[in-house]
């Protein structure tokens, strides 16, 4: 708003992000760097895939950063396609993380990448795959990118680690 002095910071669209990562640590950091480029976007937290499914139907975020490997029985897969079959298309725009590598171990396509594990519908929700660790600048920029905006300046000044 004008007058305000935060003019610059609300021309990007407030936007919902769930992060979906058993691992704490993760989770804290994926926060920290979206929290840093975009302050003012709400950010939650589960480690659990059926809890990721019941809040995105009640209220979906615009940007689900998805772990396939998860704390129970629920994994980022199966995520996705709970909110396909739920009805859920525009959002959430979903990206993929895993230190799994991009072959699969399970699922219908034993051998081939992750996301070949999800029907061509289901694969409309992933905007992106990241195998950790991934540099920060082409994570963010796929958050942005996600999130349907354009990736600030201030993504250059985060050190990226690769």
């Amino acid at each position: 708003t004008v007058g305000s002095g935060r003019l610059e910071e609300t021309m990007i669209p407030l936007k919902k992000v769930l992060i979906v990562e058993d691992h704490e640590d993760n989770a804290q950091a994926i926060a920290e760097f979206i929290r840093f480029v975009f302050p003012d976007w709400t950010i939650d937290h589960t480690a659990k895939g059926l809890v990721a499914v019941e809040r995105m139907i009640k209220d979906p975020a615009d940007v689900l950063v998805l772990d396939i490997a998860l704390a129970d029985e629920v994994n980022g897969l199966d995520v996705i396609r709970r909110l396909w079959e739920s009805g859920l298309r525009e959002k959430p725009k979903v990206i993929i993380t895993t230190a799994m590598g991009n072959k699969a171990f399970r699922g219908p396509r034993v051998g081939r990448p992750w996301i070949e594990q999800l029907n061509e519908h289901e694969r409309t929700l992933v905007s992106s795959f990241f195998e950790k660790p991934y540099g920060w600048h082409a994570f963010l920029t796929a958050v942005a990118k996600a999130a349907g905006v354009d990736s600030p300046d201030k993504i250059k000044l985060i050190p990226d680690n690769e």
